[in-house]
């Protein structure tokens, strides 16, 4: 995806920003299709579902101004690396925009750093082509924590570093963003998924530093409904983080 920091933002800024997913644990065939219908509607950036749907998702995508993405190690990020490549080169036959995959945060915490950047750089190499986001999970980590998963996602080639997978029982927070952006330091882009249910918290986070927002449809669509009630154009600086 193609990101542009913006002192205003329309709707269509908004909707560009936002990729809704439809990843419940029972996500059925009628789901996807809602999610497309809504992708045709507000134009969405790109959109996601599970990995069972993905010829659907492709081909239902084509001709719409929304991107495919995939979801690789999701959630727990916990498969072997082998797995990881497996799944990443069966996405690629479908040519995705996005492919967001799921650090082990469990190799992360038990400070083995070289099995962290040997994963992902593995998925890296498998899709070339398409933009990597590297899901961290940054409300199970400390804030020392967050900054080295930062650090090896940027090693290992990301294109961005992503809050979360959504499901976590916490949410993302605006310190969250500001941990993640102060120490990504422009070197990557900053997704935000988990907890992001309002208008408020995007701009909030807008602010922050982030970049894209993996939401869940019927709150991206709720959303843009309260973006285009709105009736006008939306000024960051109006935007207040302590609020």
């Amino acid at each position: 995806m193609i990101e542009y920091r913006k002192q205003t933002l329309t709707v269509k800024d908004i909707a560009y920003m936002m990729d809704p997913s439809v990843l419940k644990l029972d996500t059925s065939y009628e789901d996807v299709c809602a999610l497309v219908d809504a992708c045709k509607k507000y134009d969405f950036g790109c959109c996601f579902a599970w990995p069972g749907y993905y010829p659907l998702l492709s081909s239902l995508l084509e001709n719409t101004n929304t991107a495919f993405g995939t979801s690789l190690g999701f959630p727990s990020g916990q498969e072997a690396t082998r797995t990881k490549v497996q799944q990443a080169e069966w996405f690629m036959t479908m040519n995705p925009a996005e492919v967001d995959m799921v650090m082990n945060v469990g190799w992360l915490k038990s400070k083995r750093y070289d099995e962290v950047v040997s994963d992902i750089r593995a998925v890296r190499e498998a899709t070339k082509g398409s933009s990597l986001k590297v899901i961290i999970e940054a409300m199970l980590l400390t804030d020392e924590e967050i900054e080295k998963a930062c650090e090896l996602s940027i090693e290992a080639g990301a294109d961005y570093v992503k809050t979360g997978t959504g499901f976590s029982s916490d949410p993302t927070t605006v310190h969250h963003v500001q941990v993640m952006y102060q120490a990504i330091d422009g070197r990557a882009k900053l997704k935000v998924a988990g907890g992001v249910r309002s208008l408020d918290t995007l701009l909030k986070m807008y602010k922050a530093g982030a970049d894209r927002f993996g939401i869940g449809l019927s709150s991206a669509v709720s959303i843009m409904e309260e973006a285009i009630s709105i009736g006008h154009d939306i000024d960051i600086d109006t935007v207040l983080l302590d609020s």
